[in-house]
């Protein structure tokens, strides 16, 4: 039986074969998006709460019982075609809140004198947005797995995974019985054949454990895209067989070692028939409370806090024009969360430029800087792989020369927990600065190209057998400039020329630069254990039309030129030829 969703962790060494095809979807190249992705849909939406109590469910090996409780948005009309349902959970956050004490608590159930904190109101605005659109979407209360997820030795997040099913297995329920808080009619539209989950901080790992749960049930449920935002990473698993993004705030003071781009990092080449397509997004100047309105200081609500740490002099302090403003940050959220669920699970076409990196960001959510990376399968054909960079040898992935010159090159990442090991940066950090770096287990393997005269090249050999790429709409990698090294002049972008031969010997090269702020220098602070600066890896797409002249089916060298900036230090990953 095939099942969508499969997982395993780095600590396992089961053996792990992907799922079939889960709701890649491919659109047209554009200069700019075709869609604004923050215009409202053409339906009126209803929505409606259930609480079924406050001890309604105890999720197995938990120490407690938990709430089942939730928000359903909808189309206010019902469907001539079923709406896709989206799940959204939130992370850990003070559960009680009282109007006669001044500080809240992490309980349940909630004390005399307190109320629960609606933390799973707090993402109504993409909720709303995305109903607009045709979508059924459910949020759900965590709170008893919050104030409890201490006692648990997993921190509550298989209990979470659990959670989420079953509030699936109660709308399912409800598609055919009465009970529910809505009538039948409107849950008969839900779409149960495609399923998105977003989960937020621990409700991140939540729903990767609610997708793990899912592959081992008799009748899974059809998963199909997941999202999970700012999200914790304890267990370190590797979702494959699902379509996934994962959402990285640089300004995060909660999750601030930003561990959920492990998700990405670990599942890129995890399995090699794995058909699901994978993006990362890195959200500049964002923190981690405010996707969360109910989070958020101007909600009044008690524990709602700007959770940033550091001072006035930092790019993240809320006086900086590098710093989201709440309404800013919910915009990004309605872009590419909603964005991702109508693009991965609805199948709109129109924003695929949006997500293969091709466009900037939408004027609507400017000013902030987001650079999304995009991981289409190779089992597919969407994706030839020139160079890994995950290991330096004399021979790319496609087993052609690989030729330095002017350039050294050492192995980076892939380290176990010690800063000082396999480190991107000339001044070894910690998984703080280094996120791609991982802790614990291996993290992303990557190269460190320095340079210190101009003129430098690090060449790839096409073979032949492989030469043949007009089939395919780019050729990207991702990059990051080690902030630590006096080679990359500080708060300047890094550059360098991306240059394409054919077995003729024409030649074309553009610079990375006219194609998007993947090398700009990081947010840096001078404040002591401020959250900044970060070493991400971002992508540069060059689509192959800019090589003018070159013979598309006859590529023989892919190099880059590091002669646009004297000197310089980065790391590189994922050389490949993409969709």
């Amino acid at each position: 039986m095939k099942r969508i969703g499969f997982f395993a962790t780095t600590a396992t060494t089961a053996a792990v074969l992907a799922a079939s095809l889960a709701g890649t979807v491919t659109g047209s190249a554009s200069a700019a998006p075709q869609v604004d992705p923050l215009t409202p849909g053409p339906h009126k939406v209803a929505e409606a709460s259930y609480d079924l109590g406050n001890e309604a469910f105890q999720p197995n090996g938990f120490p407690k019982p938990v709430e089942l409780a939730g928000q359903v948005y909808h189309p206010e009309k019902l469907a001539d075609s079923a709406y896709p349902v989206v799940v959204f959970l939130h992370g850990r956050h003070v559960t009680c809140m009282s109007k006669t004490e001044p500080r809240p608590k992490l309980a349940w159930p909630c004390p005399t004198g307190y109320e629960p904190i609606p933390s799973h109101l707090g993402y109504d605005y993409v909720a709303k947005q995305l109903a607009s659109h045709g979508y059924a979407v459910i949020s759900l209360s965590a709170n008893g797995i919050n104030g409890n997820d201490s006692l648990d030795p997993q921190y509550g997040q298989r209990a979470r995974g659990e959670l989420v099913l079953k509030h699936l297995d109660l709308w399912n329920e409800w598609r055919s019985k009465p009970g529910g808080p809505v009538p039948i009619t409107v849950t008969r539209s839900f779409d149960f054949t495609r399923i998105g989950l977003m989960g937020h901080s621990r409700g991140g790992e939540g729903v990767v454990n609610a997708v793990a749960q899912n592959a081992l049930r008799e009748k899974p449920y059809k998963l199909r895209a997941l999202l999970p935002l700012a999200a914790t990473d304890f267990e370190r698993r590797i979702p494959v067989g699902i379509t996934m993004a994962t959402l990285q705030p640089d300004c995060d003071g909660d999750v601030s070692d930003l561990q959920g781009v492990h998700y990405y990092d670990d599942s890129r080449y995890y399995v090699n028939t794995d058909r699901a397509t994978r993006n990362n997004v890195t959200v500049l100047g964002a923190n981690h409370n405010y996707f969360n309105t109910n989070w958020t200081p101007s909600s009044g609500l008690q524990g709602a806090v700007d959770d940033w740490r550091g001072d006035a002099s930092s790019p993240c302090h809320p006086s900086k024009p590098t710093r989201l403003t709440e309404q800013q940050q919910r915009n990004v959220g309605i872009g590419y969360i909603g964005g991702f669920f109508r693009h991965y699970l609805g199948g709109e076409k129109a924003l695929g430029p949006l997500w293969r990196g091709e466009t900037g960001v939408p004027a609507s959510i400017a000013p902030a800087t987001v650079n999304v990376s995009y991981h289409p399968p190779a089992a597919s054909g969407q994706r030839l792989d020139v160079n890994r960079q995950d290991g330096f040898r004399d021979t790319n992935t496609l087993g052609g020369k690989v030729t330095a010159t002017g350039a050294t090159q050492t192995r980076c990442g892939g380290s176990g927990v010690e800063p000082a090991s396999g480190s991107c940066l000339s001044k070894p950090g910690t998984r703080l600065t280094e996120p791609h770096r991982g802790w614990g287990f291996s993290g992303v393997i990557a190269g460190r190209t320095a340079w210190a005269a101009t003129g430098g090249t690090v060449t790839n050999e096409i073979p032949a057998q492989h030469g043949d790429v007009k089939k395919y709409k780019a050729l990207q990698f991702r990059g990051g400039v080690d902030f630590s090294d006096a080679a990359n002049v500080a708060g300047q972008p890094q550059d360098l020329r991306i240059v394409l031969t054919d077995t003729t010997g024409k030649s074309a090269s553009v610079k990375a630069s006219e194609f998007g702020k993947a090398l700009d220098y990081p947010l840096v602070s001078g404040a002591q254990g401020d959250v900044v600066p970060k070493l991400h890896l971002n992508q540069v797409r060059v689509p192959l039309t800019a090589f003018a002249g070159v013979d598309l089916t006859k590529v023989a060298t892919v190099a880059l030129a590091l002669d646009v900036n004297p000197t310089g230090a980065l790391a590189v990953a994922d050389l490949v030829f993409t969709d």
